[in-house]
């Protein structure tokens, strides 16, 4: 296998797509090296759109669609080797394996088992271009063949699952994760799983720490850790940080008010989610009230100051009722220059309404908009 004749086709259709060519031009244009050439089209896609997520690093990776809808942030990868760690530690559903990269990190040995053919070998191309050692095996995880060969004391396994689905099961995951811990449980109590974050916990059918992952505040994955490897039963890790929140930390029964003091704060949804906002209010010792939490927001008010990496800090500066014109006239008041809404609209509904709320802005100041019933607050926001 030749890596570099491989990247310098994928850059090729890289720098054919950038400059607008359509597919069917690029296509003719390139050469099959190691993968026909529609995959190695696919590449070249996937590298671009790869920048989001994984920087100046993604020049350089090998990702098909599935592989890079699903691979593991960098920040998020690095977190959860850590996290695991052992001497031999085996990612028994390793995709293009980011998380098996960053898992070599920190073990001995790392070893990978993917069950599609491509995929197992976009694996290896991102090993051998991040020089990484670890072994990849094409094969079942679930099968006798594959189950013989993993001898490691720390098993990971991100199982796939569909695309779009109305409520997620255990059962739609593949392999089905009970499947994979009722087989690999004989060798190692110290596994792992990767399960989509918007699963209900009454759908997570193995005991475990349910650990939330909040990326850049917002909700991003979900893990689960059994045996050795949980640590408490649910938990919530903000990244970049490090900051973490467990069931264990001492609570504080929060009130509901109308009335916003001095300051509002924003709960990053993965609190939410992971039903740990009395113990965050109690690890900060917070001294204030709840004024509005929903699935997709949480808005908490205090007179005092509070910092953590799970709160969004703003300053009210002035309430009104719910008037597009009244909070026109208040923004320009304030100098504002642009006013983002931090409630829930119908998304097409959203440029609708912002366009009238900011009409006419010529100031320089950001503003942040709240509805809370009838009245919205407008904030400031503090960093």
């Amino acid at each position: 296998m030749d890596i570099k004749k491989i990247d310098k086709e994928v850059n090729k259709a890289v720098r054919l797509i950038r400059r607008g060519y359509n597919r069917e031009y690029i296509i003719e244009k390139i050469n099959g090296i190691y993968f026909d050439k529609e995959k190695i089209f696919e590449i070249a896609k996937c590298r671009i759109k790869a920048r989001k997520k994984f920087g100046e690093l993604a020049e350089k990776l090998f990702f098909d669609e599935e592989g890079l809808r699903y691979a593991t942030p960098p920040i998020v990868a690095d977190y959860r080797a850590r996290r695991i760690k052992g001497d031999v530690v085996a990612d028994i559903c390793c995709g293009v394996g980011i998380q098996l990269i960053y898992l070599s990190k920190y073990a001995e040995k790392a070893i990978g088992v993917e069950i599609d053919c491509f995929r197992a070998k976009l694996a290896m191309l991102n090993a051998m271009i991040m020089n990484t050692k670890i072994e990849v095996i094409k094969g079942d995880a679930l099968s006798k063949k594959i189950f013989d060969k993993i001898d490691a004391d720390c098993i990971f396994c991100d199982p796939s699952r569909k695309e779009k689905e109305e409520k997620r099961k255990f059962e739609t995951l593949f392999p089905n994760p009970l499947k994979v811990y009722n087989l690999y449980s004989s060798k190692t109590n110290r596994i792992a799983f990767e399960l989509p974050p918007q699963i209900s916990r009454e759908e997570i059918k193995i005991e475990g720490e349910k650990e939330y992952t909040s990326l850049n505040f917002s909700l991003n994955r979900l893990a689960l850790y059994t045996g050795e490897l949980a640590e408490c039963d649910t938990s919530a890790v903000s990244l970049p940080s490090g900051e973490r929140i467990t069931d264990l930390d001492g609570k504080i029964k929060l009130k509901k008010t109308d009335k916003a003091f001095e300051y509002v704060y924003e709960v990053d949804r993965t609190i939410i989610k992971a039903g740990l906002l009395e113990n965050l209010a109690g690890k900060v010792g917070f001294d204030g009230y709840i004024i509005q939490i929903d699935k997709r927001r949480g808005l908490l008010t205090s007179s005092s100051e509070y910092k953590s990496a799970f709160l969004r800090k703003y300053v009210v500066v002035a309430e009104c009722n719910f008037d597009y014109h009244k909070l026109n006239r208040i923004l320009k008041k304030l100098g504002a220059e642009k006013a983002t809404l931090r409630f829930s609209v119908e998304p097409e509904k959203y440029w609708e309404i912002r366009k009238k709320i900011e009409e006419g802005l010529e100031g320089e100041k950001h503003f942040y908009i709240f509805k809370v019933g009838n009245k919205v607050l407008v904030a400031e926001r503090i960093i």
